[in-house]
């Protein structure tokens, strides 16, 4: 780890995720041409769409309108299969490193003294095993899975826009930056607040199981009460965390529909007042609703890496805590299980 200790702390984090996915290298490589099929099928049915609008509006020869008429299925189908194969792919990984970094964590949890279980929560330990844990499936396959996809989806469509309108393209792309803003304002406040929200969420699922373990005692002494009110008030503070990242998050999608609805009232004006033939508009129309998506998903992976590195930290923190009773190198092993 000490290779990469200028990185900030998030990045940090991230990166050794990413390590875990290099065993699975292949998938991923497979996943990212997968990806690449996507998004050229995507780009090639905008420019089929403008063809079937030029041969709809000038009554072209009806051989054209055949052509057309059979590529349009084609390019859906490989778009739909480029699709299937990358999501496919990548979810497989994200879901494998999952299962890595649970077994690595309990194989750990096997090695550490009873010193550090005596001031450590159970339960605490379980969430940080599994609920951390798949928070970062989360992170490997949208993370892996955008950025293997959405650059090509986004060439595309600007490459589509160029062809059309260089000049309005470039007039009509200035906007597009702005929308990065909103996920760096918020970026660093999700990360804090999911901390938060991964650490009440281990800490009711510790006062559940101590509660369920020791409920014989909580009921000769009449504390379901008590119980009751400390986990509801854990609830609460979870509640309340857990709507401060929705918050945030939700108020990030508004400004970016907003700024491309801008960009389109633009090409509107220009059009008319160009006089851009209606195949062109419609086409540089739709590539900029194409380039939304891409440009949305890409900016949110900085949200998502400064939320799902704070489930990161709490597992490196684990995996990290040194064990400080080993056996000796020459230690004679059990010949079977001690019964």
């Amino acid at each position: 780890m000490n290779k990469w200790h200028r990185l900030p702390q998030h990045l940090l984090s991230y990166r050794r995720l990413i390590d875990y996915a290099r065993p699975y290298w292949g998938r991923l490589l497979l996943g990212s041409l997968c990806g690449i099929l996507f998004a050229a099928s995507t780009t090639g049915l905008l420019v089929t769409a403008r063809k079937v609008i030029e041969y709809v509006f000038q009554y072209a020869a009806f051989y054209q309108v055949i052509m057309v008429a059979i590529l349009l299925p084609l390019l859906a189908a490989g778009r739909g299969l480029g699709q299937f194969l990358s999501d496919y792919l990548i979810e497989w990984v994200g879901n494998r490193v999952v299962l890595d970094m649970r077994l690595q964590v309990f194989a750990h949890l096997q090695d550490l003294s009873a010193g550090f279980f005596s001031k450590s929560k159970t339960g605490e330990l379980i969430s940080r095993a599994i609920n951390d844990t798949m928070m970062i499936e989360r992170a490997v396959s949208v993370v892996i899975g955008d950025l293997v996809k959405q650059p090509f989806v986004l060439l595309g469509a600007v490459g589509i826009l160029l062809w059309l309108d260089w000049k309005l393209a470039l007039a009509s792309l200035v906007l597009f930056p702005i929308c990065i803003i909103p996920f760096a304002l918020f970026g660093r406040r999700v990360r804090r607040y999911a901390r938060n929200v991964q650490e009440r969420l281990a800490s009711l699922v510790s006062i559940m199981q101590e509660t369920l373990v020791g409920i014989r005692i909580v009921k000769a002494f009449g504390m379901e009460r008590y119980e009751l009110q400390r986990f509801e008030a854990q609830c609460r503070l979870f509640f309340g965390r857990l709507m401060q990242v929705v918050r945030d998050k939700a108020s990030i999608e508004p400004l970016i529909v907003l700024i491309s609805f801008v960009g389109l009232a633009l090409v509107l004006v220009y059009a008319r007042w160009s006089q851009m033939p209606v195949q062109d508009f419609l086409t540089f129309a739709f590539a900029m609703m194409m380039l939304y998506e891409p440009v949305k998903k890409l900016s949110k992976i900085h949200v998502v890496i400064q939320q799902t590195s704070a489930s990161a930290d709490r597992i490196f923190e684990l995996l990290d805590a040194p064990v400080l009773i080993a056996d000796r190198a020459a230690a004679v092993a059990f010949a079977g299980p001690v019964e």
